[in-house]
């Protein structure tokens, strides 16, 4: 950081340390990108989710080099629809999907990051896009002063604030969405994902 509060800069600039935020710093550092991450909240970070990743999902996460732990996700081969006595089931051709906690696939994906020179800036908020007198914007506003930009990825989420500052948004969505999860601890009585009615 500079004495006017202004970062050296990175190529790129990712607002939103999740899963997709990671995943997307880790795709552009394997291609050769200097790459930063901000994130609001410390690791690990945990919200409600689906906690499972499709086939292609669980593919590209080897691509990017991010290995689960033991006991860290569970594969399934399809997903089973269930209302009462009926049923429909659709298996996947090829390789299966993943079931893994939100926290187990940020943690990989943390690791992974640092291992491969994502620069990680935690506990750091940004505030807005910096315009650039040129076109277009010069970078990202922090609470710890401008880290400047070359490209600028929003990854801060369903409402996401760089999608606003960017002139992007669509206006509030019809319908509220609201996310509840709950953990048992049991035996695996399947190896698809079921959606009961």
């Amino acid at each position: 950081m500079s004495r006017r509060g202004v970062s050296a800069g990175a190529g790129l600039v990712i607002v939103g340390g999740g899963p997709a935020g990671l995943a997307t710093a880790l795709g552009a550092r394997l291609a050769g990108f200097d790459v930063t991450v901000l994130e609001r909240f410390q690791p690990v970070i945990d919200k409600a989710c689906g906690e499972g990743l499709m086939p292609d999902a669980a593919a590209h996460l080897r691509s990017l080099g991010v290995e689960l732990g033991p006991g860290d996700s569970f594969p399934f081969r399809g997903i089973r629809y269930v209302d009462g006595e009926v049923s429909a089931e659709g298996t996947f051709p090829g390789a299966g999907g993943l079931g893994v906690r939100r926290l187990a696939l940020h943690r990989a994906l943390v690791r992974r990051a640092e291992e491969a020179g994502v620069q990680l800036l935690w506990g750091r908020g940004a505030r807005g896009l910096a315009p650039d007198p040129a076109g277009g914007y010069a970078g990202v506003e922090t609470d710890q002063g401008l880290i400047r930009a070359r490209w600028i990825v929003g990854a801060d989420g369903l409402l996401s604030k760089v999608r606003r500052w960017a002139g992007l948004e669509k206006g509030p969505g019809a319908f509220r969405r609201f996310g509840v999860r709950r953990h048992y601890a049991l035996a695996p009585w399947t190896d698809c994902v079921e959606v009961h009615w």
